[in-house]
C-alpha cells in the first residue's frame, strides 16, 4: 500500500495536524482530559474516531465522554447518551497523526497471519 500525495493534499494533512496538536495543547493547559478512544489506529481496534477526545476535566473518575459516546482506558467504545453532551471547545480534524498513520500502513503492509487487533 503506498501513498501518493500531491503536494496540496501533504499540506493539507500537515496543516490538520498542526492544528490537532494545538488544539490538544490547548485542551490539555484548559484542564481537559483529552484521552483518545482511537490509540493505534489498528483497524476495529476500538470503534470510535479520530477526532474524538475526552470533554471531562482531568482526573475525572470513571469512563472517558466525548458527547455521548463512553470508553475506558482501552478504548472500548459504548454508546451512553445524556440529556446535554459535553464536548471540548475545540474541534479536531479527523486526521490520524503521523504515528496512527504509521501503525495502520504498517499493520496493512503486515501478512494476515502476523496482523493482531
Amino acid at each position: 500500500m503506498t501513498l501518493n500525495l500531491t503536494f496540496a493534499a501533504l499540506a493539507r494533512l500537515t496543516v490538520h495536524r498542526i492544528q490537532n496538536r494545538w488544539r490538544d495543547l490547548l485542551a490539555i493547559l484548559h484542564g481537559y482530559c483529552n484521552d483518545r478512544p482511537i490509540k493505534l489506529n489498528i483497524p476495529g481496534e476500538s470503534g470510535g474516531y479520530l477526532h474524538w477526545r475526552c470533554a471531562l476535566k482531568r482526573g475525572h473518575d470513571g469512563k472517558h465522554r466525548s458527547r455521548n459516546a463512553v470508553w475506558n482506558d482501552s478504548g472500548k467504545v459504548s454508546h451512553e447518551p445524556i440529556q446535554r453532551p459535553t464536548g471540548q471547545p475545540w474541534e479536531r480534524a479527523c486526521t490520524p497523526t503521523i504515528r496512527q498513520a504509521r501503525n495502520l500502513r504498517r499493520w496493512h503492509e503486515a501478512p494476515v497471519s502476523r496482523r493482531t487487533r
